[in-house]
């Protein structure tokens, strides 16, 4: 939902916001961090026309290639930067620069108004949530206070480039299989539809008795060609309220939890999950945000809320005193070998190269997992529906051989 907001600056200047976010409280939260108190929130009302205008194609089209240009702006933010500029000089010049997305150009526009008028660079990325996540607003935050923003920005888009390359992985590891499914189905319904009734209705003008895998073929085909509108009704109603419910905290926990007892839906949640929370509390330790609030902002990338409780439950023993590698053991968060590399980077003073490598091996072992799975899956699902077309075929063919037997 979109909210136009008034609010109060500790000034006492009033400023006109345009604020993404799911309820009025969480717009106030978000004011709060901002050192910005509401004076009137205002929820714009959906209207259809402007969701089909060219301004919100635009920042549809953005919001897909969203990865690509927060590492291309951190990239070359950061090398103006390094070059001597100013941060309002460096702003100016991305503002400036017309390519793929002026949508992007414009909110460096907005971001260098900002910052000309005495706002902190961090609070201005702060002020659009809905393209820079609280990570990217709390390491430039923390690259700010330490005076190494270019370090800052390097480090973000070392880690963006490989967040975005191990989604391109995931992806290709699904694609295969999904086209596969895709085509298939079409394929069936094909069949169904136009070639099983032409030799249904021919089979019984001939009064040619059928054997048992035909009539099931054949009853299949006239139930599906009877009833194929309120059948693809009932399964889009059906798909509908599956996902409906599964975004409700019932739903989503019963998911959770369901995933992580299927064993190879369960490794690929679990190593990818891992993989994006040690490499994102990696760079958060780094930048110099103290551990315990780069653990709560990493754990926020454990969409799964299983996994989820573990972290925060570690987080919990950690606030109490404890070490990181015994709060991760004890809450189940960590196993193996894991907690004794943290105690170690503990021990050192290098939490963050110890969390890079975790990251890194996982990712290794998600490399592995995909490939075993597309090795896998892939030939299995190609078996299946060669299985289900070699039936339908079967069921065509086997009258026709059996009528010319008897002719014969």
């Amino acid at each position: 939902m979109e909210f136009k907001v008034k609010a109060s600056a500790k000034t006492g200047k009033i400023e006109t916001l345009s604020i993404t976010a799911s309820s009025v409280e969480a717009v106030s939260d978000m004011l709060k961090k901002q050192d910005l108190f509401a004076v009137d929130i205002e929820r714009i009302p959906f209207q259809p026309g402007l969701f089909f205008s060219a301004e919100n194609f635009r920042r549809i089209r953005f919001a897909f290639n969203r990865g690509k240009y927060l590492i291309e702006f951190s990239r070359v933010l950061s090398m103006l930067l390094k070059s001597g500029m100013s941060l309002n000089e460096a702003l100016g010049v991305l503002s400036e620069k017309r390519g793929d997305s002026d949508y992007f150009t414009e909110i460096i526009g907005d971001i260098k108004k900002s910052v000309d008028h005495g706002i902190s660079f961090s609070l201005a990325l702060a002020r659009r949530p809905d393209i820079f996540e609280d990570l990217y607003v709390k390491s430039a935050a923390s690259g700010e206070t330490s005076g190494n923003l270019c370090g800052v920005l390097s480090n973000l888009c070392e880690y963006y480039q490989k967040k975005q390359a191990l989604y391109k992985k995931l992806l290709a590891a699904a694609a295969y299989p999904a086209v596969i499914l895709v085509l298939s189905t079409i394929g069936v319904a094909y069949l169904f539809l136009n070639v099983v009734p032409t030799y249904t209705k021919l089979f019984r003008e001939m009064g040619a008795s059928l054997p048992p895998i035909s009539q099931i073929v054949f009853f299949a085909g006239d139930f599906i060609g009877a009833f194929y509108l309120p059948l693809a009704f009932m399964a889009g109603a059906f798909a509908f309220t599956v996902y409906n419910w599964f975004s409700t905290p019932e739903g989503k926990d019963f998911y959770d939890r369901a995933v992580l007892k299927v064993p190879l839906l369960r490794a690929f949640t679990e190593k990818t999950l891992y993989s994006i929370f040690y490499r994102t509390s990696g760079l958060l330790i780094k930048s110099g945000i103290n551990i315990v609030s780069a653990l709560e902002v990493s754990a926020n990338v454990i969409t799964n809320g299983v996994i989820n409780a573990r972290i925060r439950q570690a987080i919990a023993y950690i606030k109490e005193g404890n070490t990181i590698s015994y709060s991760f053991e004890k809450s189940g968060f960590a196993s193996d070998i894991i907690p004794r590399l943290i105690k170690t980077g503990e021990e050192s003073a290098t939490l963050p190269e110890i969390f890079n490598n975790i990251s890194g091996v996982m990712d290794e072992e998600l490399d592995s997992l995909t490939t075993a799975f597309e090795s896998l899956f892939g030939p299995m699902i190609l078996i299946f529906v060669l299985a289900v077309f070699g039936t339908i075929i079967i069921a065509i063919l086997l009258p026709m051989i059996t009528a010319a037997t008897v002719v014969g």
